[in-house]
């Protein structure tokens, strides 16, 4: 049953078909034109109209209607299931990453733990036997020059241990510092001595030793290169000597006024 033309095509209900239709502008323009009356028996007849239209739609498409209706049932029970899972989903999900998440938390807290506590340990490995061979230098140390070899190598375990790491800020080795480096210095000292007077005296073990202990603190080619440029001035200046006329004159009665090579470096 098709709505009355007449109702629908109506000039003064045309307005409702329009897209942008505004209620309030619609009842203004109705009271503005004193047209209230009319207008309301108009909507009455076309309320009737779209009844009597939707009626007619209804029993013609029934059978559509109702397969589009249980569709729809079906598909909010589809929906309805979907969530059901979802939600079955995401609490396994949490379960699980509860299970995983919270163990590995914990071997992330162990593992640090565990290196840290390494790290502590082979510091303090690092540290005692650091104290040991201070404890043993000092000891080697009241040997005097007959204990020169072991204190040089004990030197050099110090430097490779100190090498071998960071041990600043530890306060008992921090507070041995001064005294290892004043310890040092008198080994050096009585190992250039020695190595002089090795050289001197033609003695190949003496020069043997003081050469050992340079090799132990590091310092074998310096001294090398300090003895070598000494005697290399000595020589140029016994050269210098012999061709000085001067020097020539006093020949017959030696040379009382030169120096050796050893006095020389000695001197340098």
């Amino acid at each position: 049953m098709a709505a009355d033309p007449a109702v629908i095509e109506d000039a003064c209900l045309s307005p409702l078909l329009e897209e942008g239709f505004e209620a309030k502008s619609f009842a203004a323009a109705t009271m503005q034109n004193q047209m209230v009356g009319d207008t309301l028996q108009k909507l009455a007849i076309g309320i009737a109209a779209l009844d009597k239209e939707l009626y007619s739609q209804v029993v013609t498409n029934y059978e559509d209607l109702l397969s589009q209706a249980t569709g729809i049932e079906a598909l909010e029970g589809v929906l309805k299931m979907m969530h059901t899972r979802i939600e079955s989903l995401r609490t396994a999900v949490d379960r699980i990453g509860s299970k995983v998440i919270d163990p590995y938390q914990v071997i992330v807290s162990r593992t640090r733990q565990l290196s840290r506590l390494q790290n502590v340990c082979d510091l303090l490995r690092k540290v005692i036997r650091m104290l040991y061979l201070l404890k043993r230098l000092k000891s080697q140390l009241q040997g005097g020059t007959r204990e020169i070899t072991k204190v040089a190598q004990t030197f050099s375990e110090i430097d490779q241990l100190s090498g071998s790491g960071d041990l600043s800020g530890v306060v008992i080795l921090e507070e041995e510092g001064v005294w290892l480096a004043r310890a040092r210095r008198e080994v050096e000292s009585q190992a250039k001595k020695m190595l002089m007077q090795g050289l001197e005296l033609m003695n190949s073990s003496q020069v043997g030793v003081a050469l050992q202990v340079f090799h132990n603190l590091t310092q074998l080619p310096s001294s090398l290169l300090t003895i070598l440029t000494g005697y290399k001035e000595a020589i140029q200046h016994d050269i210098q000597n012999s061709l000085d006329p001067s020097s020539l004159v006093l020949s017959s009665n030696g040379r009382a006024g030169a120096l050796s090579a050893p006095e020389m470096i000695r001197g340098n």
